[in-house]
């Protein structure tokens, strides 16, 4: 028994590794492509230049590598790896397969904090980027505030909470829309909450993705509490588990997460409610393995969708419409073959 226990977490590990290299491939024909393409020599010799901290030669082929290619992709992996595993933390904690990163209203709570952030700053980053943390956890906050005053014993309860306050801040969000400037205001938060990476730039790393790492490193040390929680609240208090408290952090966490994501570059749909299913299907349940899955496959999936909005046509996609075209059929294909492993 337990050799072909060894047989199969070998196995699982196996196909980590073989995500791992695909994401290294991707991130590096990520590189390349583009309007502006990049010999693959030139590409090794400039991130040789740079692990090693050489000098290196400056020109037109290094500001488009180093101020708008790698930012870019740097910042389209962390978002990929955000999304992802928030998404398998909600799936877990509320024994639901069909859940996502902006079930409880997070998402749609950013959104209106950088629309308002638009309006009342006049772009101001450190506003768009303050305003969305703030709604997206007054969001959270007013979710389990509903989920409370309703009585509800169960997670479905905080579930609806959460359509209802993603309901409520769509509400908000389309009034200011409807103040906005149709000329000047109107297209920008439109455009945004669509959601790109067209402003990527080390600022935007530099902001996000301490917070990205932090929440996913807690999160992943956490697993045993996500293993325990999936499998149902009876099971997890009866195993001495703060069934309470253990949500209200991982939903925190994921929280900060999602809003940084958002801020960042807009409402990205899909990543977290397929990526997990795939990670699930490949390597199973146990989120001691599943979660690295996530983190692999959430760059790979977004890394591809970001190189097909930004070359496709010559004017950029909203990366939205990419993930909804890809996003979509293929979960309807997973509901009618059945392959959620690990929900029964």
């Amino acid at each position: 028994m337990k050799e072909k226990e060894l047989k199969t977490k070998k196995h699982k590990m196996g196909k980590l590794e073989y995500s791992l290299i695909i994401l290294v491939v991707v991130f590096l024909f990520s590189l390349i492509i583009g309007r502006y393409s990049l010999d693959i020599k030139k590409v090794f010799n400039t991130l040789r230049q740079l692990i090693f901290g050489t000098k290196s030669v400056k020109g037109s082929d290094w500001r488009v590598f180093y101020y708008i290619r790698l930012p870019r992709i740097i910042l389209v992996m962390a978002v990929g790896s955000a999304l992802s595993v928030t998404g398998s933390v909600y799936q877990s904690i509320f024994h639901n397969p069909l859940v996502s990163p902006n079930i409880l209203g997070v998402s749609a709570g950013a959104g209106f904090g950088v629309a308002l952030g638009m309006l009342i700053t006049e772009g101001s980053i450190f506003w768009i980027y303050g305003l969305s943390f703030i709604f997206g956890v007054i969001a959270v906050a007013l979710t389990f505030f509903i989920s409370k005053l309703s009585q509800g014993q169960n997670v479905m309860k905080m579930v609806l909470a959460g359509i209802v306050v993603s309901s409520l801040f769509n509400a908000m969000l389309s009034i200011l829309k409807y103040l906005a400037d149709p000329l000047d205001e109107l297209p920008g938060i439109v455009f945004w909450l669509m959601g790109g990476f067209s402003r990527a730039s080390w600022q935007e790393v530099k902001f996000i993705l301490p917070l990205i790492v932090v929440g996913i490193i807690i999160i992943y040390l956490m697993r045993w509490y996500l293993n325990v929680m999936s499998m149902g609240d009876e099971e997890a208090i009866s195993m001495g588990v703060n069934v309470k408290l253990i949500r209200i952090l991982l939903i925190s966490f994921s929280t900060f997460m999602v809003a940084a994501s958002v801020a960042a570059t807009g409402q990205i749909t899909w990543i977290g409610l397929v990526i997990p299913h795939i990670a699930r299907y490949l390597v199973g349940s146990d989120h001691k393995i599943m979660i690295p899955q996530t983190i692999i496959l959430g760059p790979i999936f977004l890394l591809i969708m970001d190189n097909i909005a930004r070359t496709l046509t010559s004017a950029e996609i909203p990366i939205s419409i990419i993930t909804a075209f890809v996003g979509a059929p293929f979960f309807a294909y997973l509901l009618i073959t059945r392959k959620d492993s690990g929900w029964g």
